[in-house]
């Protein structure tokens, strides 16, 4: 979804909406899809989801506990699409495939599927054939590309390029075919939870919290109609001492769930800013170009903390990456990274704290711009970026909390952790958001920048996030 500006006819009021931008088979199970279905995003469509198993039935009964006896009030929503034809959950092995040509989504254990060419064959088919695919269990966006044997895992905005699942050197190889030059990260990276700046020695190093955990559910579909076309979600699963033990099976399933369900709830509330929007007959397009275009505007990374079973921490980040399209350098193109993230907590276990690492590693970029800058003790920012970045920073936390700036023009990072105000009271930002941003000037067609997010909350439970942003500008056009 991108912003695009309206105007009204016949007047000075400038009116800001909200534009949408973001099988049937023969008795052959993997027989492969010729042709691309239509799509629809219609709310009232029942959404069908099927989880191939080669264990029908013990899958069948992890599916019926999630969807009928799971008593944690985080997933009753699951339920009550379920009851009320929103949602339907079936299970399915490669013999008894009559429920896949009326599908949406397909999910599949990656460890299965990696071992088996039939698997990969018809998954791949699925997803050309503009359905979702889910791959769960340990894995992760370059693996989910490799499964499925994908050249690329790409999410097309504005006839520019963002792609997933990109490996350190293919990232470094496209960036020297760009001119840019890269240090090794490898070098200088720490596996500390919250890196110092003694630590980052030299320019480039992506030395942010790495995280313990894997992905555990990653879902892709090609059909750019379709709302979070690409999805990401850690499960985290500690014991009452904060001590990590493995995820069960009906944890990782129940997650799989959830996630379509959280896709249906997004696919209705923008079926609703549309039915606003269209309402409106009088609004009209403003042809004029801003200043900067987003050339990226959602990209879900989602993880979860279970303590004992019991869903008990979340963090979902965003990101938006913004092109500035009026400066007419002859050496740069400038952008700017603002991620938005959100950490919530549940049944008594509290949010301390978020820490949020913006690392540019190409020797040729330098970071330029960052807010919100120094530290400071607030309960809301206003500002925006200076020139030539016109990306604005709002944010409202209700009560004082305090801003720890840890950027480094030297080294080209732009780090802050957001805390309580009152440190002494301990108190819980639960449901608190913090949307920093950070603008930097790149040489060459391609922009790369290093994604770190860390949230804490009690009994040692820490999540992170790490995502590397990347983007072909060399064809874009706005």
């Amino acid at each position: 979804m991108s912003k695009t500006k309206k105007i009204l006819r016949g007047s000075l009021v400038v009116i800001l909406s909200l534009l949408l931008f973001f099988s049937s088979y023969s008795v052959n199970f993997f027989a492969k899809a010729n042709e691309m279905k239509e799509t629809t995003n219609d709310s009232s469509e029942e959404k069908n989801m099927v989880i191939i198993a080669d264990d029908e039935i013990s899958t069948e009964e992890t599916i019926n506990t999630v969807v009928e006896e799971n008593n944690d009030p985080e997933f009753e929503d699951i339920q009550d699409k379920v009851d009320n034809n929103e949602l339907n959950v079936s299970v399915v092995s490669p013999e008894n495939n009559q429920d896949l040509e009326k599908s949406n989504s397909i999910a599949a254990d990656a460890a299965v599927v990696e071992g088996n060419k039939s698997y990969k064959d018809f998954l791949k088919a699925e997803l050309e054939d503009g359905k979702r695919v889910f791959l769960y269990g340990d894995v992760q966006a370059e693996e989910y590309k490799e499964i499925l044997d994908l050249n690329k895992l790409t999410v097309k905005e504005n006839d520019g390029q963002l792609e997933f699942g990109l490996s350190e050197e293919e990232l470094n190889e496209k960036a020297i075919e760009n001119g840019k030059e890269f240090v090794d990260e490898s070098a200088d990276a720490s596996n500390d939870s919250e890196p110092s700046d003694d630590e980052a020695n030299e320019k480039g190093s992506l030395d942010a919290a790495d995280s313990e955990f894997t992905s555990h559910v990653i879902g892709y579909t090609i059909d750019k109609s379709q709302e979070l076309q690409f999805v990401d979600v850690s499960i985290n699963n500690f014991d009452e001492n904060g001590n990590s033990i493995p995820n069960t099976n009906e944890m990782v399933l129940q997650e799989v769930i959830n996630t379509q369900s959280e896709i249906i709830d997004t696919e209705n509330e923008i079926n609703q800013e549309q039915n606003t929007t269209d309402s409106f007959t009088f609004i009209t397009d403003n042809k004029v170009k801003a200043e900067s275009v987003r050339v990226k505007n959602k990209y879900s990374l989602v993880e979860k903390g279970y303590r004992l079973g019991l869903l008990v921490a979340r963090m979902d980040t965003d990101w938006h990456l913004y092109k500035q399209n009026s400066e007419k350098s002859k050496k740069y193109d400038y952008f700017t990274l603002k991620p938005v993230t959100q950490v919530t907590s549940y049944k008594g276990i509290w949010a301390r704290s978020i820490y949020t690492d913006i690392d540019i590693p190409a020797a040729s970029d330098q970071l330029d711009d960052w807010g919100p800058m120094g530290d400071r003790g607030t309960s809301s920012i206003s500002l925006s970026l200076g020139y030539p970045f016109s990306v604005g920073i709002s944010m409202n936390f209700g009560e004082n909390l305090k801003i720890d700036d840890r950027s480094s023009l030297a080294y080209d990072y732009a780090r802050w952790q957001l805390n309580d105000g009152a440190t002494d009271l301990n108190r819980n930002i639960s449901g608190k958001t913090f949307n920093p941003a950070a603008g930097w000037a790149s040489t060459g067609t391609y922009a790369r920048a290093g994604l770190t997010v860390v949230g804490k909350f009690d009994n040692y439970i820490t999540l992170t996030t790490k995502s590397d942003v990347s983007y072909d500008y060399s064809k874009a056009t706005y």
